[in-house]
């Protein structure tokens, strides 16, 4: 008689593979489309002449960019991968290279354009002229090219340590060295230094808000709606970046810290929950916050509502439109003051009395 052995495997663990899977062949292609239609959109209407001269929608519009190429080499380039079972950054060392060095350097200065366009509403509601001074159109431009320069030398060191290796990951940095200042860096420029300066320029831009709409006369602060609006979007950008960085850099910091335990010791039920989320949030949660900005900025601004509808609509469509939204106001405006409407109505008939009577 021959022994027949039978292996017999958790259900939960085939469950979460398949969702591991299902978030490769379906997620990420749904949140590729997606966000490449937002950035598409996000740019074109940052390059309206209503935006494009104002220093915070300058950031927003190099940010926009910015996440076009996280979605095109992160969420894109893992897609094809996984759909073609092939990886060319597992063999061809020019790719492995230039796709991590592409990777890091949007990431790096998508963050970097969201702080400095905190920066830019603080400044804008200073008391200071010096400080408002630095929120123009020139500056911005300026700042975005210097910043640019900045992420490409963080992220150089990819194009000299990184290269194709047998292992979880098929390219990595390949010296001690690199994997140092890639740990290094990645907590302070990626997650660290843009937490602190979103989370604090946020509060004092809204203190500052604040404290303005108390102001009278010659201290008040010329501040439009418009600006307003951009620092509303800022807000729930930063609000969107916290949320879905928050959980990416939970499970990268509980691999560093079980790196060195063996796969021998660990269960095939650890192995499979320590993959589904990998994937969840390393190769899709992490690139919401590319992919969702125009999501909330259509949410959050009425102005980028406005311009949106300029952009999609006919041009007669949306000048219909916008003067039916007009007369909305208008009307509103009326039933909550009907005392003006009634005092001009009176003031109207007085002078038209006064009129007749000069004639007599």
């Amino acid at each position: 008689m021959s022994n027949i052995s039978t292996t017999t495997i958790d259900p939960m663990i085939v469950n979460l593979n398949i969702a591991r899977a299902g978030i490769q062949r379906y997620g990420q292609p749904l949140l590729f489309s997606i966000g490449i239609i937002g950035c598409i959109l996000n740019i074109a209407i940052f390059l309206r002449p209503t935006m494009k001269q104002n220093s915070c929608a300058i950031y927003f519009h190099a940010s926009s960019w910015a996440n076009l190429f996280c979605l095109c080499w992160g969420v894109l380039a893992s897609m094809l991968a996984f759909m073609t079972n092939n990886n060319p950054a597992s063999y061809n060392v020019l790719y492995c290279k230039l796709r991590f060095f592409m990777i890091n350097l949007a990431q790096y200065s998508s963050r970097a354009f969201i702080v400095l366009a905190c920066l830019d509403r603080y400044c804008l509601c200073s008391t200071s002229v010096r400080q408002r001074n630095l929120c123009r159109a020139n500056v911005a431009k300026k700042v975005v090219l210097l910043a640019t320069f900045v992420s490409a030398c963080l992220a150089i060191y990819v194009l000299i340590s990184y290269g194709p290796v047998k292992g979880v990951l098929p390219c990595m940095v390949t010296t001690d060295a690199a994997s140092i200042y890639e740990t290094i860096s990645f907590y302070l420029f990626t997650f660290t230094i843009p937490t602190l300066s979103m989370s604090v320029l946020s509060w004092l831009t809204v203190r500052r808000l604040k404290a303005n709409a108390k102001r009278v006369g010659r201290e008040k602060i010329g501040v439009v709606g418009k600006d307003i609006q951009l620092s509303g979007m800022l807000i729930a950008q930063v609000v969107l970046y916290l949320v879905t960085n928050v959980p990416y850099v939970s499970i990268i910091l509980y691999g560093k810290i079980t790196e060195n335990i063996p796969a021998s010791s660990r269960s095939s039920y650890r192995t499979a929950i320590e993959s589904f989320l990998s994937t969840l949030l390393a190769s899709f949660f992490y690139y919401c916050y590319n992919g969702w900005s125009f999501f909330v900025y259509t949410l959050t601004a009425p102005s980028f509502r406005r311009e949106l509808i300029t952009i999609i609509l006919p041009r007669q469509w949306s000048q219909r439109l916008r003067h039916h939204n007009e007369n909305r106001t208008m009307s509103r405006t009326f039933r909550v003051h009907p005392f003006q409407q009634s005092v001009a109505t009176v003031t109207l008939k007085n002078a038209t009395k006064m009129h007749e009577t000069s004639h007599h």
